[in-house]
């Protein structure tokens, strides 16, 4: 047997900070030097990284309960300690099966109507020659889905409340909060863990508010909030306030600003790619009035745009697991403790996987289908994100509805890459949109067709 870890990079506080600064670049000049499987030492303790679908298919078809969650310490503050994200075993099985159908099959296409409203909305008072960012375009759309599907929400005034306060809390928990414990402390009520716990106050006393009412009104309704307080599990047991309300804030964070994000690069990568962008119009020219959501979730060339979008910046850069219990990865034996990365960027940029993997070629996803641990946007294995079928969903819906009434070019035609924020990795700069106007089809469309 070999080593009981694979080789790795040295000195500790100097991978921190790469790792922090950029990990993909940092993953990519690891995996170079020291091959695949390879070991990093950073706060959270000991690492083997890999982005060999061999090595991940090991990680993924393991059985889940060797596991726990390794992202405890930099994201409990955000999500709560109840998050699905940080449970494990049993307690994460009964979690998982109350809240799936709140995200798959009938229910989630019931939001299509909603994410379309929401998509048009944007574009009202868009003006030929005007310009917007695309991320303001897809964080407002992405924010008001949360608000009313998730959420909830009705009413203009209290959906502005809410969007106020879900933005300021997701704002002020900074990489370094998430990264150093440390810093978690008050400083005399001055300091970034003081504004982030006032901003966490803000939101604790709207998601109570919320949750009483509907508690209160006995109203059947199909937001996934109130799904929630309705699920039981097979005890008959329902979830607390406090597990609701850990979970939303977990939906805030994994759906609101990834959906936003992906939507974000898919509208970059089309705008540079000419050829692309000019088949995805004309499938969507196809359709004289605002097309039924569900069909533009089954469009064969929207769909290839949006995963090749996600191949090339997936949101989330990397998925994690901690070893329960000791482990044969690639023939290494890791000790228990030892942490698990899939990087994800390494995994998608294989060239004996996707030839020429620095291109947007969406044509690579027509006619092939990927296994489950070459192309692996939303994690895999027991812990594959929950909200995956909502997600893609909702990117499809809302790009397809942008792009079918609208026409966009490239304000400002530079290279943007990817940066870590919180979470995702997200674009280092504004992409600004300059309008050309409607869309010749949906310009000759009824207004009440093409803004409800």
């Amino acid at each position: 047997m070999r080593s009981r870890l694979p080789p790795g990079p040295r000195l500790p506080p100097l991978q921190m900070v790469r790792f922090t600064k950029d990990a993909t670049g940092f993953f990519a000049d690891c995996a170079k030097r020291y091959g695949d499987p390879f070991t990093m030492t950073l706060p959270l303790g000991t690492v083997v990284v890999t982005g060999s679908p061999q090595v991940t298919q090991q990680i993924f078809a393991a059985d889940p309960n060797i596991f726990e969650p390794m992202a405890k310490v930099p994201m409990e503050p955000l999500i709560g300690e109840n998050s699905l994200l940080l449970i494990g075993g049993e307690r994460h099985k009964r979690e998982r099966r109350l809240i799936m159908p709140a995200f798959h099959g009938e229910r989630m296409r019931a939001y299509g109507a909603l994410m379309q409203e929401a998509a048009l909305r944007q574009l009202e008072g868009v003006k030929p020659g005007g310009t917007l960012t695309a991320q303001r375009l897809t964080q407002a759309i992405s924010m008001e889905v949360i608000i009313r599907a998730v959420f909830g929400v009705e009413g203009a005034a209290r959906v502005e409340r809410f969007r106020h306060v879900l933005e300021a809390y997701l704002e002020n928990y900074t990489p370094s909060l998430a990264m150093m414990p440390a810093l978690r402390r008050q400083f005399g009520g001055m300091g970034p863990w003081a504004r982030f716990q006032k901003e966490a106050t803000q939101l604790d006393v709207l998601l109570t508010e919320e949750i009483a009412a509907r508690r209160a009104s006995g109203e059947k309704r199909e937001d996934v909030l109130s799904m929630l307080l309705a699920a039981k599990d097979e005890n008959g047991e329902p979830m607390t306030d406090v597990e609701v309300k850990d979970e939303l804030r977990t939906m805030l964070v994994a759906g609101h600003e990834t959906t936003a994000v992906s939507m974000t690069w898919g509208m970059y990568f089309l705008h540079r790619a000419p050829e692309a962008l000019e088949k995805l119009h004309q499938e969507l020219a196809a359709f004289p009035t605002a097309p039924d959501p569900e069909a533009l979730s089954k469009l064969p060339y929207l769909s290839a745009v949006c995963d090749e979008a996600l191949r090339l910046n997936p949101v989330f850069y990397l998925v994690s697991r901690k070893l329960r219990e000791p482990f044969t990865l690639a023939g290494y034996e890791l000790p228990a403790g030892t942490g698990l990365m899939v990087a994800i960027t390494l995994t998608h940029s294989r060239p004996e996987t996707f030839p020429e993997p620095e291109r947007f070629l969406p044509e690579r996803f027509l006619g092939r289908r990927y296994s489950p641990f070459e192309y692996v946007p939303f994690g895999g294995g027991a812990r594959r994100c929950i909200g995956a079928a909502f997600a893609l969903y909702e990117m499809k819906v809302t790009l397809g509805t942008l792009l079918w009434a609208h026409r966009f070019e490239l304000a400002k035609d530079t290279e943007v890459r990817a940066v870590r924020r919180n979470v995702t990795a997200v674009p280092h700069e504004d992409i600004p949109l300059r309008s050309l106007g409607p869309a010749v089809h949906a310009a000759a469309a009824p207004a009440a067709v093409v803004a409800r």
